[in-house]
């Protein structure tokens, strides 16, 4: 290919026309629209409801055996046992693919999730939940396409004929701290009936603090969460509706000691809650409870949690 714009040759080199050259690239995967706010979520207590049990036993790298029982008034109460299985594993690396599930033994319901990674930058995922036999079985796809700078996602939530739900969304590193992205929301009830709706969202992060926000025109939601200390975590949220024009903010921390953790929270509905949890290191077990509690109203939810693993898989959660 001739080049007549480049200048004369007076002993030095021009690249070629069109020539293209690799180059340096500090950014950094910036994760999927959906998990733009885990950093202040997982800050938050995750609340228990009545009494729950759960045992964890290894059988194999790739094999293990759960058995749970709940009494609440909230959740599904009762029995349930399950499992984990990798068909795959190398040198004590689990790959995929991978089945998780549980089932009550009683009224059969059931959950099935099952992971596979064809190969590395493409993630398939199923989850399937049936609850009762006159309900239909609740499904959710998700197709996912990793990159060095960007992710792209396609989910799938009880697609039918009739009704459905479908997420397109894609999130980009624009430098090693700030990103940005979209999500495509598509819903109909009925078959010609097609709703959509448009989101932006964007972040900007360091190691210790990060800044996240999501637009729509359903609302808005703002994030931030800061590492205080190294054993110190805090995290503000604000979500604001427009159709109820209803604004709640969140203000939530979590404290690592070295045997336990402690998570509490407000809002601005004057909801108060606490939840602390341990392993013990004498025995394979980890326990934990959790109070919430409505100011106004005088009323709170009192929940408590036991896990006995031998096997240590569930370690830390």
């Amino acid at each position: 290919m001739s080049c007549n714009s480049c200048p004369p040759f007076g002993g030095y080199k021009f690249p070629s026309c069109f020539e293209r050259y690799g180059g340096i690239n500090n950014t950094k995967n910036p994760g999927n629209v959906q998990s733009l706010h885990s950093l202040a979520h997982n800050v938050m207590p995750k609340f228990y409801d009545g009494v729950e049990l759960d045992y964890y036993h290894r059988l194999a790298p790739n094999k293990f055996i759960s058995a749970a029982w709940v009494l609440s008034h909230v959740r599904a109460a009762g029995f349930r046992f399950g499992g984990l299985y990798t068909f795959r594993v190398a040198d004590d690396f689990m790959l995929t693919p991978t089945i998780i599930g549980d089932v009550h033994p009683t009224t059969l319901a059931a959950n099935l999730n099952i992971i596979y990674y064809p190969f590395k930058p493409l993630r398939l995922e199923a989850v399937l939940q049936r609850l009762t036999e006159d309900v239909p079985v609740e499904t959710q796809y998700t197709i996912e396409w990793t990159r060095p700078n960007d992710t792209w996602t396609a989910n799938f939530y009880n697609v039918r004929n009739e009704s459905g739900r479908c997420t397109l969304s894609g999130m980009r590193s624009l430098t090693q701290h700030w990103a940005i992205g979209g999500e495509l929301l598509l819903e109909w009830n009925e078959p010609k009936n097609l709703m959509t709706d448009l989101a932006v969202a964007a972040r900007y992060s360091h190691h210790n603090y990060s800044f996240a926000a999501t637009a729509s025109r359903q609302g808005l939601d703002v994030s931030y969460w800061q590492r205080i200390h190294p054993q110190i975590q805090m995290a503000n949220l604000l979500a604001w509706n427009r159709s109820t024009r209803k604004t709640i903010a969140t203000i939530c921390y979590q404290w690592n000691f070295w045997n336990c953790a402690v998570h509490g929270m407000i809002d601005s509905d004057a909801l108060v809650g606490f939840m602390w949890t341990r392993y013990l290191s004498y025995i394979p077990l980890q326990m934990g409870f959790s109070v919430v509690m409505s100011l106004p109203t005088d009323r709170f939810a009192f929940g408590m949690r036991f896990i006995l693993d031998p096997s240590g898989l569930r370690r830390g959660d």
